[in-house]
C-alpha cells in the first residue's frame, strides 16, 4: 500500500494514458492554460519522465484548486473548501479505517437516510461507492475537496479519534511533575502539545511563567486564548525548548531567538522560538509556520470581486513600487504572495528576500536573510539587479537603505513587492520621507498602497440572527442589514469564530496625487486627492462585512476600533 501517491495523479491522467492530452485541453479551455505553458510542461515531461499533472502543480501553472474544482464539474457534485469540510459523526468514521481512507483518498462524513456523504480527494468515486456499499449497503453522496487538503483532514480527523490528546498530555504532565531525577524527556508532550496547537488552528503557542506555575497560551484567529496550567516543576521544558531551537540554556537573563524543524500530523513545520527574561522566568513563544507551496487566490483570502479586479491590473505593472501595509500578523506577506499570481511565473524571472520564506513557491528564486552572513535585505538587492529580475519581492522596508535600494530597482524598470509598517494607506509618503527618500523619487515610482487588517469570521455551522440597537444600527449606515453571531460550537471550538478576512483599502496613485507628493503636499492633500478619485476606506469594508453577516460589530471595535474613519476633515 502506498500512502504517499501523488495527490493528483489519478485525475490527471484517467485512462492511465500519462501523455493524454484532455487535461491540458480542459485546462486550457478554461483559461487556467495557455498553449505556451502546456507545450513547455510536455517537454518537460520528456525530459524527466513525470506526470504532466505533477509538473503543472509543481511550476505553479495550475493550482490544486482548479483541478479540483473541475473535476467537481464533471462529475456534477458540490465542491467544498477546506475550511468548511464537515465534521465526521463518529459512529461513521469508525465503520473504516485511516489506512483504507488514505489509500483510496475519502473521507465518510455522516449517513441522510440510506445513503452516506462522502468527501473525496484525488478518488476513483466509483471504486470508492463499491467499497462503501459493499462495506455498509449505503450508496454514496460525494463531495469533492482539494486533494491535499483532504489528506490531510483524514489524517488528522483518525489521528484525534485514536489520539485523545486531553488524556496523552495530562499523562506526560503527570509524568513530568513526578519525575525528580529528569529521567522522562518532554519531548512527547512538546509534540502532543503542538499537535493540540495546530488542531486548534494557534499560530503561537505561548508559555507565560507566574511564581506557581506556567501557562499555555495559543493565538488562534489574532486572539491570544488561554489553555492550560502547568505544574512550575515543569518549568524545565524551556531548557529542553532551548537545545531543540539551538540556544545558549546557559544564559537565562538576556533574550534569544532561535528555530527548529518538525513535522506535525504529516505536515513540515517550521518552528521560530523566542525567549525574553521576565521577572517570573523565561517567557517562551513559539510561532508554527508550515512549510507549504500552495499560493491562495485574492479571492479565496476574501478581497472583493471589483477590488480583485483592481488588484490584477495593479499587479500587472511592469514597474514601480507596491506596499502592503498593516500592523504584524495582518497578512501582508499572503497578499504579496497571492500577487504573484497575477504573474506568469514560467515567463517571469521572480526574486525575493525574505525572513523567514514562508510559502516555497514553484518557479520562484527565493533567498532568506542571513545576518551573520551579511545578508540583508538591502544588500539582496543590489545582487537582485544582477540577475536581470522582472518582480522583486522584498519582505519588508524596515530601513532608509532597504527603502533607497527597493526605490532605485523601481526606477530602473522593475516591479518591487514589499510591506512596510504604517496604519493607513496615507501614512507611507510620511513614513518614507523620514527614511530618506525624496518626494519626487516616492512620486515617480509608488504604483498603489494596500492598507489591511484581520476580522474573525463568524462560524459558518453556528452563526444566527443578531440583534443590533439602533446605535449600532445608525453607525452602520441604516438600511437593509443582515448582521450574524457565532453562538459557539464544537467546529469553532466555541469561540463563534473560523478562520479570518481581510478588511483594507487601496490607494491607487493617480497622476494629480503623483504630482501633489512631489510637490511636498500634506497627508490632508492626498486625503482629500484620494477621495475625489473614489477611494473608498477600510472602516467601510469593515462595515460592509457586518452588515452582511460575515463578522461582528464587537469584532470589528476589537480589531479597528470605533468610528475609525479616515476621510478628509469635513467630510461625512
Amino acid at each position: 500500500m502506498n500512502t504517499q501517491h501523488s495527490p493528483e495523479q489519478d485525475f490527471l491522467t484517467p485512462s492511465g494514458d500519462d501523455s493524454s492530452p484532455r487535461l491540458g485541453d480542459r485546462l486550457l479551455k478554461r483559461g487556467l492554460l495557455t498553449k505556451r505553458q502546456v507545450q513547455y510542461a510536455m517537454q518537460k515531461q520528456n525530459v524527466e519522465h513525470t506526470q504532466l499533472g505533477t509538473l503543472l502543480l509543481k511550476h505553479g501553472l495550475v493550482r490544486e484548486y482548479d483541478i479540483a474544482n473541475e473535476l467537481a464539474t464533471q462529475k456534477d457534485i458540490p465542491f467544498v473548501r477546506s475550511e468548511h469540510f464537515p465534521i465526521p459523526e463518529p459512529d461513521i468514521l469508525s465503520l473504516f479505517n485511516r489506512e483504507l481512507c488514505l489509500q483510496h483518498r475519502f473521507l465518510p462524513l455522516r449517513r441522510d437516510g440510506k445513503s452516506l456523504e462522502i468527501l473525496l480527494g484525488n478518488s476513483d468515486d466509483m471504486l470508492v461507492a463499491e467499497l462503501v456499499m459493499r462495506r455498509t449497503g449505503l450508496s454514496c453522496r460525494f463531495l469533492q475537496g482539494e486533494f491535499t487538503h483532504v489528506l490531510q483532514y483524514i489524517r488528522k480527523i483518525y489521528y484525534f479519534a485514536q489520539h485523545p490528546l486531553e488524556e496523552l498530555l495530562a499523562r506526560e504532565i503527570r509524568l513530568l511533575a513526578d519525575d525528580i531525577d529528569h529521567a522522562h524527556s518532554p519531548a512527547k508532550f512538546i509534540d502532543y502539545l503542538l499537535t493540540r496547537a495546530v488542531h486548534e488552528r494557534s499560530t503561537d503557542v505561548h508559555l507565560a511563567p507566574s511564581p506557581t506555575s506556567l501557562h499555555v497560551l495559543f493565538r488562534i484567529d489574532g486572539v491570544l486564548r488561554p489553555m492550560m496550567a502547568l505544574p512550575a516543576q515543569l518549568a524545565r521544558l524551556v531548557t529542553f525548548i532551548k537545545l531543540q531551537a539551538e540556544m545558549d540554556i546557559s544564559e537565562q537573563r538576556r533574550p534569544q531567538d532561535g528555530s527548529f524543524h518538525t513535522s506535525i500530523l504529516d505536515q513540515p513545520y517550521a518552528v521560530r522560538v523566542s525567549i525574553l527574561f521576565s521577572e517570573n522566568g523565561e517567557r517562551v513563544v513559539l510561532r508554527l509556520l508550515p512549510e507549504r507551496s500552495e499560493l491562495v487566490s485574492l479571492a479565496r483570502l476574501g478581497f472583493f470581486a471589483e477590488d480583485i479586479r483592481q488588484l490584477e491590473r495593479i499587479f500587472s505593472k511592469p514597474a514601480g513600487m507596491i506596499l502592503v501595509t498593516g500592523p504584524t500578523g495582518s497578512g501582508k506577506s499572503t497578499t504579496m504572495y497571492a500577487a504573484l499570481q497575477v504573474q506568469t511565473l514560467l515567463e517571469s524571472n521572480v526574486l525575493t528576500v525574505e525572513d523567514p520564506i514562508e510559502y516555497r513557491v514553484p518557479g520562484v528564486a527565493q533567498t532568506e536573510v542571513n545576518r551573520r552572513a551579511g545578508y540583508d535585505f538591502s544588500n539582496a538587492l543590489r545582487f537582485f539587479l544582477r540577475h536581470d529580475p522582472d518582480v522583486i519581492l522584498i519582505g519588508e522596508i524596515r530601513d532608509g537603505e532597504t527603502a533607497q535600494a527597493a526605490v532605485e530597482a523601481a526606477t530602473t524598470g522593475h516591479l518591487v513587492l514589499s510591506t512596510l509598517h504604517v496604519s493607513s494607506v496615507f501614512g507611507v509618503v510620511p513614513r518614507l520621507r523620514p527614511m530618506g527618500l525624496e518626494p519626487q523619487m516616492i512620486a515617480d515610482n509608488l504604483i498603489a498602497v494596500i492598507n489591511q487588517r484581520l476580522v474573525r469570521q463568524n462560524c459558518p455551522h453556528c452563526s444566527e440572527a443578531s440583534q443590533l440597537s439602533a446605535e449600532e444600527e445608525a453607525w452602520l449606515g441604516g438600511g437593509e442589514i443582515y448582521a450574524r453571531h457565532g453562538v459557539g460550537c464544537e467546529a469553532c471550538g466555541f469561540s463563534g469564530y473560523i478562520g479570518r478576512l481581510p478588511v483594507y483599502e487601496i490607494l491607487e496613485i493617480s497622476q494629480a496625487q503623483a504630482d501633489a507628493i512631489a510637490d511636498h503636499a500634506s497627508r490632508e492633500n492626498i486625503r482629500q486627492l484620494a477621495y475625489e478619485h473614489g477611494f473608498q476606506a477600510l472602516i467601510e469594508r469593515a462595515k460592509w462585512r457586518v452588515r452582511h453577516g460575515q463578522t461582528t460589530l464587537a469584532e470589528i471595535r476589537r480589531v479597528i476600533g470605533e468610528g475609525v474613519d479616515d476621510t478628509p476633515t469635513g467630510r461625512a
